[in-house]
This record gives structure tokens, sequence and C-alpha cells, in this order.
């Protein structure tokens, strides 16, 4: 019999407990740039990647269409994306940095890694490598 304080989902709820917990730490560090995390991370997406459409974002994230097409409407709104028409396929845009991203680019790189520090700050290397490899391994 399972006592009421066991969590038969108690891994999923580390994770998602976690989740909420990079947001709060993210958050005070992007302020200054007008930028939530989930922003953020579509910006760096898109710095990383080429012809990436609105789907390649909503499944990489795990995210809703919805919730892609607010994040993307914003960020356009601030003049940080482009949308291109997509040259093979007419119903789809292509989502690509703005000058205004670009010239942040290594800044937006040095805020990612410091987020990443300041999350990971309690784990000496080997601890962040084996989280790595086990993370990996459950999204596989």
């Amino acid at each position: 019999m399972m006592k009421m304080n066991d969590h038969t989902n108690r891994i999923a709820i580390l994770i998602k407990k976690l989740s909420l917990q990079i947001d709060k730490l993210s958050n005070p560090i992007l302020e200054p740039y007008d930028l939530t995390h989930s922003q953020f991370k579509i910006l760096k997406y898109l710095l990383m990647n080429e012809n990436v459409r609105q789907v390649d974002i909503e499944h990489y994230f795990s995210m809703t269409n919805p919730t892609v097409t607010g994040l993307v409407q914003a960020l356009e709104k601030k003049g940080m994306i482009e949308r291109k028409p997509n040259p093979n396929d007419s119903r789809s845009k292509i989502l690509s940095p703005a000058q205004k991203t670009l010239d942040m680019k290594e800044l937006l790189c040095s805020l990612g890694e410091e987020l990443e520090a300041e999350l990971t700050d309690a784990l000496d290397s080997d601890e962040r490598q084996e989280l790595l490899r086990l993370l990996n391994k459950l999204l596989h």
C-alpha cells in the first residue's frame, strides 16, 4: 500500500518543478532585454537553425500551435524575428532572426550560458554530464 506522501509520478513532478524554477531564474536575467524565457528559447533556436517553420518550433519544444503563434507574434512585434515566404510551401512561412537579434547573438549566447551555469551551480562537471545523459535518455 502506498503512503500518502509517496508520489507515483515523483520524477515527473520534480521535472515540472525544475521547469518552473528555470523560468523563475531566467526572468530577472532576461527582463532587461524585454524577453521571457520562452521567447529567449525561440530566438536561440532561430539563431542555431536555418529554414525554421513554426511547426518546427512546436515539435522541438513540444509546444502547442497557439502558444508558439503568440510567442512568434510578440517577437515579430518587438522587431526580433521576421517571417518570409517559404519557397518550398506557399502555405507556410520561414522564421528568421531579424537584424536586431543578429546584433544580439553574442549576448543571447552568453545569457544562455549564464542561465545554465546558475541552474546547475550545485552540480560538479561529472554530475552535469550525467544529468545531460539521463535527460537525453528519458527524452529518447
